[in-house]
């Protein structure tokens, strides 16, 4: 989609070295695999039809998310609670594995012995019980790890991980975790966290007495500060890219306000921790998006400017972590520039309110054919003109001839221009330095303009890069339709 249903290039140099936002950030491709990919269930299920089940859990098949680890005192053994899902037995090995954190696999675990209710047994199935864990002590497995035999595959695995955080930090601990506990903790799980405490407070915890749900609420304030400060330091993170815009996905849904009157939620990017890259790889590599990866970098500042320049640049107004109903806004992450008392000359351009709608416009699929499309089209486009008619753009600018005049004579000059429609130049537009440095290199300056000063004479293209969803070609007739619509909607 997109409003450029024309376009072609100018001229182009590289961009600026250290001009702008930089962040290192590499496209995944099918075949490239994922770092530090953990295999969770063991063998595929054909392998395990080729080989059978391996001999340390022969007639077992359980899984079980750990509840709560102890040290046994004076040895190495650990004792672990935790609901099995299956059948387990004494005396067997099985995997661990703690998927919160990156998929980080542990030693394999040897079952010394098993009680239900304070009675030892040799099985279990289904039901809560407390293992003792042979030499088990420096294994790290805690709250969240997951035991499981062979057969278990991952979203089995995943499923016994989310139900362990659930029970023990949502439900029993009603978010009430030690600073020694949230330092503990990974992006993964305290996006987790948050989620499953967003659904325990409307279901299963709806009739908590108000005075619990005020302490939640404190104390889910405490673990969004720990996921942002994880964010920030992390080694890397990944996100959903729009293929069509060149830039983050943007998320945003449509709700009839009443009246035949729409609103939208305010749009996020999306972010996924390393622990779920896999699972979002194949959910978001389809023909529009693709799971891209940010990575720190030394200075560990990537992350910050990754998200820094879609907030300033692109609009984000926060960023979701893992699933839609965690969502961090924008100013908790990155400070937003203080720019009273800066003459407005003197402030760089940047116009995230316009680029937003562009950019979802952008991303969206066939709205004529599509309805729901053709309704947040409608609804994005009003608030693009809104934008459009107050937005401060620039010009690529280059002066001719400098050294042939000396500092008394002036300076000629030329702007960018592209072969519009109907043979009308069109004069090339941009909403910030960091899109007109993508085309237009060191040896172009820039000079900033309203479109509402140039649309007489000239077409007026918007960041025509290559990404032609991600800009706007704009005529006459077209500005004044946009100007019309705004005023009566005033």
């Amino acid at each position: 989609m997109g409003l450029f249903n024309i376009f072609k290039k100018g001229k182009k140099s590289d961009m600026s070295e250290g001009e702008l936002f930089r962040y290192e950030t590499d496209l995944m491709t099918e075949d490239e695999g994922i770092v530090g990919e953990v295999e969770h269930g063991g063998p595929s299920s054909e392998d395990r039809d080729k080989r059978g089940r391996d001999r340390s859990d022969s007639h077992c098949s359980f899984v079980m998310g750990v509840l709560d680890a102890t040290e046994v005192k004076g040895t190495d053994d650990l004792v672990v609670t935790g609901y099995v899902k299956g059948n387990v037995r004494s005396g067997i090995t099985v995997g661990a594995i703690y998927y919160g954190d990156d998929n980080k696999s542990m030693s394999p675990a040897m079952i010394r012995d098993i009680e239900i209710d304070g009675k030892s047994v040799d099985t279990a199935s289904d039901c809560h019980v407390t293992l003792m864990l042979e030499g088990a002590v420096d294994s790290d497995i805690r709250t969240g790890s997951t035991l499981y035999t062979r057969d278990m595959g991952s979203d089995t695995i995943h499923d016994a991980y989310v139900a362990a955080i659930s029970e023990t930090y949502v439900k029993d601990k009603a978010l009430d975790i030690s600073d020694e506990e949230i330092k503990m903790l990974t992006i993964t799980d305290c996006s987790e966290i948050w989620r499953l405490n967003n659904w325990y407070i409307t279901h299963e915890g709806k009739d908590e007495d108000d005075a619990t749900k005020e302490a939640r609420k404190t104390r889910l304030e405490k673990i969004i500060i720990a996921l942002k400060d994880k964010i920030l330091q992390a080694e890397e993170i990944y996100y959903v890219h729009d293929k069509n815009t060149g830039e983050a996905h943007l998320y945003s849904q449509t709700f009839e306000k009443g009246n035949d009157d729409y609103i939208c939620t305010p749009p996020n990017i999306m972010i996924v921790s390393k622990a779920y890259r896999k699972h979002y790889r194949k959910l978001y590599n389809t023909d529009n998006t693709e799971l891209a990866i940010v990575r720190n970098g030394k200075d560990k500042m990537g992350i910050h400017n990754f998200l820094a320049g879609n907030f300033l640049y692109n609009g984000a107004c926060g960023v979701a972590v893992n699933a839609v109903q965690v969502s961090i806004m924008a100013g908790i992450l990155v400070e937003k520039p203080d720019n009273s008392g800066i003459p407005i000359e003197n402030i760089p351009v940047t116009n995230p309110n316009l680029v937003r709608w562009l950019l979802l416009i952008g991303q969206l699929d066939s709205p004529k054919e599509d309805k729901e499309a053709a309704l947040s089209f409608k609804l994005y486009y009003r608030f693009m003109g809104e934008e459009l008619m107050k937005s401060r753009l620039i010009i690529p600018m280059k002066h001719q001839g400098e050294d042939d005049k000396d500092d008394s004579e002036d300076t000629d000059f030329g702007i960018a221009t592209m072969k519009g429609k109907n043979s009308k130049e069109a004069v090339i537009m941009y909403t910030d330095w960091r899109r007109l440095r993508s085309e237009y290199g060191k040896d172009w300056d820039g000079m900033v303009h309203r479109v509402s000063g140039l649309i007489g004479k000239f077409d007026c293209a918007l960041n025509p890069t290559k990404y032609p969803a991600a800009g706007m070609y704009l005529t006459e007739d077209m500005y004044k339709g946009i100007v019309k619509m705004v005023k009566s909607d005033r």
